[in-house]
């Protein structure tokens, strides 16, 4: 938490999606208000298939040049904050985690005033299917959730 003259954090979550470019742009706007620097972060994880888990695969090591999700994951940072910015901004921190979304957020969550993020949408039945990472965050996080949906 932030005392005094220091600055706190605002994590935004971010996937490229429209409705994380909605919640780094509520960011932008309310982030200076609050005195809060933005860190943005895109979490990914190195997809298995099905050779990787018959032992035969080539693991994370397989992925060349742009194929790979960490080299796509900076990609993404890179165009989100230039998008809602402008450029690159003084203050803005990009980061990139390899890791489970839920998991990874809620861990970065205990270092943050705020975590923002966007909600998909996809409706309630692919909600109880695939899980809702704003819902579980929103229910895990160590500091207070704001959820921004895109606009229609």
């Amino acid at each position: 938490m932030s005392t005094g003259s220091e600055k706190g954090v605002a994590l935004v979550a971010f996937d490229g999606s429209p409705s994380s470019v909605a919640a780094l742009t509520w960011a932008a706007q309310r982030a200076p208000l609050l005195n809060l620097e933005i860190e943005v972060v895109n979490v990914w994880e190195y997809a298995e298939s099905p050779l990787d888990v018959a032992g035969v695969g080539f693991g994370s090591g397989g992925y060349v040049g742009e194929s790979d999700p960490k080299i796509w994951s900076t990609q993404i940072l890179k165009e989100g904050i230039s998008l809602v910015f402008g450029g690159a901004p003084a203050g803005v921190k990009a980061t990139s985690v390899e890791g489970g979304a839920v998991r990874t957020l809620v861990e970065l969550s205990k270092g943050a005033e705020i975590l923002i993020m966007g909600s998909r949408g996809h409706g309630k039945l692919a909600d109880l299917i695939l899980g809702s990472v704003s819902a579980s965050c929103s229910a895990k996080s160590k500091c207070p959730v704001v959820i921004v949906h895109a606009s229609a």
